[in-house]
């Protein structure tokens, strides 16, 4: 069987630069990397590198952190989906993907520190920013690079590599869609304010409705016991019987409110998942490009052994993918205004 220094000795190269270029470390040239590619599928080599991170004292696997909400995690096709980003560009560079997760903040916490400790893993994308959150004090602690999905949160030193959506400017484009088709009265539906996108995708919707002097309509429901949900809700559209539709923080969230709402009742959500899809009617959805943001993450988090790099903040653009959940009020009120004159 093939070693790594059999590929390195028909390449021409030390082993060790070998290995570098095996991980696609940006140091090596194109063209040592294709000689070092072409040697070992001469050679049928394939890479331990399990083995070559005991001998190099290196690490080729990336820590993903996942939210702790267990419910969310299982439920909402966004994390999928920026897994799967992750994975086809860690692949690309022969690395491998471990993730953490865990039902409580102790667990979480605890699953990291043991890849910290046992994996001697190095570097980590967060696939969520959230205040105050003890992970990043833990990453930051252990001095440890780490890629943030979302817009990282303030801490003691600078701010993380990070690749996010405008959240701000979609949850704008959501009101305003909703406006263009003759919305007045607009509540916005949110589960948790500690995490940023929410925080930012409310406060774009503010934003507009301050701006046409409208009110600005907020509830906050995370439907994990469905009757009392269902109460909640009741209870809010009664104190609210103008709302004619809702911005839902995502699409998960918006079939939940489909559920209990007439379907005369609009509704714009976000990420334009497979959920939009199957909803009934469709979701009118906001793309955020999950899979994009899981591989620009992962880019990112490749680059975090650099040490003069400076790694730039990456926006996604969005886009309003429309289908049938929004109705049209622009036509009622063109009549409505021609029957009064």
């Amino acid at each position: 069987m093939a070693t790594i220094r059999d590929v390195a000795r028909l390449a021409g190269v030390s082993p060790s630069t070998a290995s570098r270029a095996l991980r696609g470390n940006p140091v090596i040239s194109a063209k040592t990397r294709q000689r070092v590619e072409t040697a070992m599928r001469q050679l049928n080599y394939v890479p331990n590198f399990s083995a070559q991170n005991l001998a190099n004292n290196e690490n080729n696997t990336i820590g993903v952190i996942l939210p702790v909400d267990h419910h969310e995690i299982f439920t909402n096709p966004f994390f999928l989906q920026a897994l799967q980003g992750i994975n086809a560009k860690s692949t690309e560079r022969n690395f491998m993907v471990a993730i953490a997760t865990g039902i409580s903040q102790q667990q979480l916490l605890a699953n990291v520190e043991f890849m910290l400790a046992r994996g001697r893993i190095n570097r980590f994308i967060l696939l969520y920013s959230q205040l105050h959150d003890p992970v990043v004090t833990l990453l930051q602690q252990n001095q440890v690079g780490y890629v943030v999905i979302g817009k990282p949160t303030a801490t003691a030193g600078p701010l993380p590599p990070y690749i996010d959506t405008d959240n701000l400017a979609a949850g704008r484009d959501a009101t305003q869609f909703l406006l263009a088709h003759g919305h007045r009265q607009i509540a916005f539906l949110y589960t948790d304010l500690t995490k940023i996108v929410q925080q930012e995708r409310l406060a774009g919707f503010k934003q507009v409705m301050a701006q046409q002097q409208l009110p600005s309509l907020s509830l906050r429901e995370d439907f994990i016991d469905y009757t009392q949900s269902h109460q909640h809700v009741t209870a809010f559209l009664q104190q609210h019987p103008q709302i004619t539709a809702f911005v839902t923080s995502d699409d998960l969230l918006g079939l939940r409110l489909q559920q209990i709402v007439s379907k005369k009742m609009s509704i714009i959500s976000f990420n334009n998942s497979f959920t939009s899809q199957v909803a009934h009617p469709s979701l009118t959805s906001i793309d955020v490009f999950p899979v994009q943001l899981g591989e620009g993450a992962a880019e990112l988090a490749l680059q975090l052994d650099q040490p003069t790099a400076k790694l730039q903040p990456i926006i996604v653009p969005h886009q309003i993918v429309v289908r049938h959940s929004v109705r049209d009020l622009t036509a009622q009120t063109e009549e409505k205004n021609k029957n009064q004159e």
